[in-house]
């Protein structure tokens, strides 16, 4: 794809909507696609914060249903066929959203893993809740010694994921990735929002407060009343978890909202790292409350892709306009 692309993405709770809203008031005629791999779920809008319906145009947002098992390469042909459908409209397409899987299997391909089974997954979560972060890591370094350097101890969720693809495939996870598909786009920029920690961590606990009272309790009844299996996607949901032991009793609500505030505010901890590490070209936008810093930062190259944008149209027209005079 050689349309210029604009990403903004960063760790949850960091502002990418409300810069993404802004930047729709300035310019019209911009069209935001959704890089997150739970606001995909139409059952549950208020817990993963997704834009209210009538906030248009957003993409890709509360278009799937709970009982998929959605995957990133599903994610990739749907994002194709919007980007390209953005782009015959005249308009700009901007992805945002959080799941660093999404955005390294945008912009770097997706490897060709094959799919984790049920067994192994439940395996793995066994051994990551039950050692200790020093007796995981050993584990996992014992099994596939390619991990050394590249997957630290803190980092829980990358070495289950390295377990488990050695345990189902017999090889390493960095081995499978050697070989990746084409990626989706090349020509893009990528910009992330990384305000301080103490700021994020206090609107985690404040936005997860408000999903309450607006609601978030009655989407996961529903989803409870799905009879979904929990190892769906949209079971796992950040707070999702905690709720529906709320739901069944084994904990009291003040207990649900603050287990699932820390579980939060430890994934936006691991998306610090994961940013840092693997995004390090990206521009880094340190406060979003602060939008003419960050649309400084953002407008000249989205100025360059609408006067490109606009160089093709007349371009078009011209040659339209030819088309007219030969037939005359």
């Amino acid at each position: 794809m050689k349309n210029s692309i604009i990403i903004i993405t960063g760790i949850t709770a960091s502002g990418k909507s409300e810069l993404c809203n802004n930047l729709m008031k300035k310019y019209l005629n911009i069209s935001i696609i959704n890089c997150d791999s739970k606001k995909i779920y139409k059952e549950i809008p208020i817990i993963t914060a997704q834009p209210l319906k009538q906030e248009k145009p957003y993409k890709l947002y509360g278009y799937v249903s709970a009982r998929e098992n959605y995957s990133v390469g599903l994610w990739l042909e749907d994002l194709k066929k919007e980007i390209n459908n953005v782009l015959e409209n005249s308009q700009v397409p901007i992805i945002t959203g959080g799941s660093g899987f999404y955005i390294s299997s945008l912009i770097k391909g997706l490897s060709s893993i094959p799919q984790i089974s049920q067994e192994v997954k439940k395996n793995v979560s066994e051994f990551r809740k039950n050692l200790s972060k020093e007796e995981f890591y050993k584990l996992v370094l014992n099994k596939d010694p390619k991990i050394q350097g590249k997957i630290f101890m803190n980092d829980s969720h990358r070495l289950s994921r390295a377990l488990e693809v050695i345990t189902e495939t017999g090889k390493s996870i960095f081995i499978w990735q050697e070989n990746r598909q084409p990626p989706l786009i090349n020509n893009f920029k990528i910009y992330t929002i990384l305000p301080k920690r103490e700021d994020v961590y206090r609107k985690i606990n404040s936005r997860f407060i408000t999903m309450i009272k607006n609601g978030a309790i009655d989407e996961v009844k529903n989803l409870l009343g799905m009879n979904l299996a929990l190892y769906l996607p949209a079971m796992k949901a950040h707070g999702v978890p905690e709720i529906i032991k709320y739901l069944k009793g084994k904990i009291t609500l003040n207990e649900a909202i603050q287990i699932a505030q820390t579980n939060t505010r430890h994934y936006a901890k691991r998306q610090y790292t994961w940013f840092k590490n693997q995004l390090p070209n990206s521009e880094v936008i340190n406060c979003i409350e602060d939008f003419h810093s960050s649309f400084n930062l953002i407008q000249p190259f989205l100025l360059l892709i609408l006067y490109n944008s606009l160089d093709v149209l007349i371009g078009s027209l011209t040659c339209f306009k030819y088309f007219l005079l030969s037939i005359i």
